[in-house]
């Protein structure tokens, strides 16, 4: 990589020396003045799939642990873009990490926990020496790369002054392990790591045992003994209050959130998020970004929701202005938020407030085989997020990162068409696409759409 190429100011594609390059619309990695966008990188060689380094001997299946060589591949991976970027591993600053869960099984049941992580997070913990940072694991039904067991994509903040992040921690909230950052900080930004309903220590072997065993905080727990009980909506109110405490810690609170990723076990149970969220935020206009995301699976046993946000501090609450136009969600959040160069899109899908699924980005009900689901569906998104641009004073080429979240894989090539043809004169913007386990919140819609745009 030649790192002269990149500029203040400037989208770079950030490919490191030798890295095979997939015959799809693709950047490892995107470098947009000081941030660094990550794909979602797996244990693939981008030519035939699982890479030979990372696969288990099938004549010795139980001498290796797949996650921990798959891990150990993905993050040699993450290491040689972050050279290339001229970036060091203390700048990350978020990690996702989508974990293949058991949900293709006929058996699995909401709520069941089928991923065993272990190994992954100890390699991640010996590439994140000083500091583990802010992140999410989530349970999806599939990835990209047959055989994969885990995608992760990464953020960093290259802050101009060479500030590194600084962990955040509240006092007195029960947390996971050692080296876990609830956030952190760096010059005017804050990252917090995805949360959950937990005391990380739930019910098990406690006076309060009620013959069901939960990883939840006793505050957030439900007798379930009458109408009305709604477990979400109690899980909710407790993640945003430790969210809340975190952000205090740092010396700033949630006024200033300006994204929220929002992790649902069960659709069913958005009704009740919704209920909190309204008194957390009572108004759209001045909440954060959010995206919902429905059916996957959680990391504890009764969790129900996970959140995750992006802040700024006080002293940059300027920076931050509600983008209005172009599209109204249906649920409360505005369309997209500006906070400082950076334009955060809520979850955007192929809707039209008045029929559900837009026509424009459906088949002919009598020729369907005269159209790619996909590609309409992702052309669609793509012209509401130009309307929202447009109001923004932006360009919908300036996205540097996309995750998409699909129903089905099948309708990735379709959409990664219609993604070619927009960015076919500029940078190819980083890209996480994953499979939920089931239906999204609109019927017929197969692809949700969480957008990242620089705008300096």
């Amino acid at each position: 990589m030649d790192r002269s190429a990149i500029a203040k100011g400037a989208i770079t594609e950030i490919w490191p020396d030798g890295m095979p390059r997939p015959g799809i619309p693709y950047s490892p990695a995107v470098r947009a003045g000081d941030w660094l966008f990550y794909s979602g990188q797996s244990a693939s060689d981008l030519v035939s799939g699982l890479a030979e380094e990372a696969a288990v001997p099938g004549h010795f299946p139980y001498y290796e642990s797949a996650m921990g060589k798959q891990a150990a591949y993905l993050y040699r991976r993450v290491a040689a873009i972050t050279e290339a970027a001229g970036a060091s591993p203390e700048q990350i600053v978020r990690v996702n990490q989508w974990y293949l869960a058991g949900m293709a099984s006929p058996d699995y049941r909401t709520g069941d926990l089928t991923v065993n992580n272990r190994r992954y997070v100890e390699t991640k913990n010996r590439y994140f020496q000083r500091l583990s940072p802010p992140s999410t694991g989530i349970g999806v039904r599939r990835l990209l790369v047959e055989s994969a067991l885990v995608e992760a994509d990464f953020t960093a903040r290259l802050a101009a002054s060479g500030e590194r992040p600084e962990p955040v921690s509240a006092p007195g909230l029960p947390k996971p392990a050692a080296g876990h950052a609830e956030g952190v900080r760096v010059g005017h930004w804050l990252f917090l790591s995805g949360d959950i309903a937990t005391d990380w220590a739930g019910n098990w072997g406690q006076p309060g045992y009620e013959g069901e065993l939960h990883a939840l905080a006793p505050e957030a727990r439900t007798n379930r003994l009458f109408w009305g009980d709604e477990p979400a909506a109690r899980q909710t109110d407790y993640i945003l209050k430790r969210l809340a405490n975190v952000a205090e810690a740092a010396g700033t609170s949630l006024d200033h959130a300006v994204k929220a990723w929002v992790f649902l076990a069960d659709p069913n149970d958005f009704a009740a998020v919704e209920d909190v969220w309204q008194r957390w935020f009572p108004d759209p206009g001045k909440a954060p970004a959010r995206l919902i995301v429905p059916r996957v699976e959680i990391g504890a046993r009764g969790c129900r929701v996970e959140i995750a946000m992006d802040l700024l501090m006080p002293e940059a609450a300027h920076l931050k202005s509600t983008v209005t136009g172009g599209w109204t969600p249906k649920s409360r959040e505005p369309a997209a938020v500006r906070a400082d160069d950076l334009i955060y899109f809520s979850g955007l899908m192929a809707t039209d407030p008045a029929v559900g699924l837009a026509k424009e980005a459906s088949l002919t009900p009598g020729l369907p085989y005269f159209g790619l689901d996909g590609k309409k569906q992702m052309a669609y998104i793509l012209e509401k997020a130009r309307r929202i641009c447009a109001a923004a004073g932006a360009d919908v080429r300036q996205i540097v990162k996309a995750t998409l979240y699909f129903t089905d894989l099948n309708l990735y090539a379709g959409a990664m068409e219609a993604w070619r043809e927009t960015f076919a004169d500029s940078h190819k913007p980083a890209v996480t696409a994953v499979e939920i386990g089931g239906g999204l919140w609109v019927p017929g819609c197969g692809v949700m759409a969480d957008f990242v745009l620089y705008d300096p």
